[in-house]
């Protein structure tokens, strides 16, 4: 049986985090490490000094210390060979050692992810990475290759979901930028591992994990801040020198190929256009959607 640890950061959401831990038992799971950076309460309390089948370990970090910071933190607390990183709004389900299979199987993949199951549909945000220019694109650029690891699917990409499985040497190489608080840490994650190292990343389309999304209104405002959201955007374009990031088809279990590829074509043609335009016009149509984005209570990409 691997050796496999857990990891997740709260900030609100304490119900989300019950049921999280609720789904660990009767996993493979030795160990979970609770990086908490939320106000206290007597419910986390009361969830934290429950009785559960595996070792639980909450580390009390500074208010707001952010997503980037607090992953850092719950990895350098442990010591397994797998790591599975995963959100506070996430059920893990049983038959993770299926991921675990794999990573054993082929020693070049960094971490192996499952799909997630959320409001009665299958989605998978999982992409390649390039770069054109001095942009980032995130797409499914080709059908990809279902191969087959250690008896089970997988299928390759460069940015995959957060329900993920690492391998501790992988996270040895590269963890989490401390900078990003809300916004762009995933992406940052993946963009440094794929300039960085040589660890390859996949899914196995079998494995699903149920999400949850949402929260109380004091997670909502902290989580689609416009500000920080904006500050980390900046902080990812200036880190990388970039100039923009383009989205593509990004989700490969989008089965409406038509509809896709159609958006997909609109998108870059609205981009290509607004890319040619001069510095100052491009700031002023960005600052316009940006703040209808805001209106609508929308995050900026």
């Amino acid at each position: 049986m691997a050796n496999i640890a857990a990891g997740t950061k709260v900030f609100s959401r304490t119900d989300r985090l019950a049921g999280l831990l609720d789904s660990l038992s009767g996993t493979p799971v030795d160990t979970v490490y609770v990086a908490d950076d939320g106000e206290p309460s007597e419910e986390k309390t009361a969830l934290y000094e429950r009785d559960y089948d595996f070792n639980l370990e909450v580390l009390d970090l500074e208010y707001d210390a952010g997503i980037g910071y607090g992953r850092n933190q719950v990895f350098n607390a442990s010591d397994e060979s797998y790591f599975l990183v995963v959100d506070t709004d996430h059920e893990v389900p049983p038959d993770i050692d299926r991921l675990a299979d794999q990573l054993e199987a082929r020693p070049s993949l960094g971490g192996v992810a499952g799909l997630l199951f959320e409001h009665g549909k299958i989605r998978g945000v999982c992409h390649d990475l390039y770069e054109r220019g001095d942009v980032l694109v995130r797409d499914v650029r080709d059908e990809k290759e279902v191969q087959r690891v250690a008896g089970e699917p997988l299928v390759e990409y460069d940015f995959i979901p957060n329900a993920c499985l690492f391998r501790r040497e992988c996270l040895e190489d590269s963890m989490w930028d401390p900078e990003y608080v809300i916004g762009k840490a995933h992406l940052d994650f993946y963009w440094t591992q794929k300039r960085e190292t040589d660890w390859s990343f996949g899914i196995n389309p079998t494995v699903l994990f149920d999400h949850y999304p949402g929260g109380d209104t004091t997670y909502v405002a902290n989580r689609r801040s416009m500000e920080k959201l904006k500050r980390s955007k900046r902080y990812f374009l200036d880190k990388w020198d970039l100039r923009g990031l383009v989205l593509g088809r990004t989700d490969w279990t989008d089965a409406t190929r038509r509809h896709r590829t159609v958006r997909y074509l609109s998108e870059q043609l609205v981009k290509s256009v607004l890319l040619a335009l001069p510095p100052s016009v491009q700031a002023s149509l960005m600052e316009f959607r940006d703040s209808v984005r805001q209106r609508r209570n929308i995050p900026p990409v």
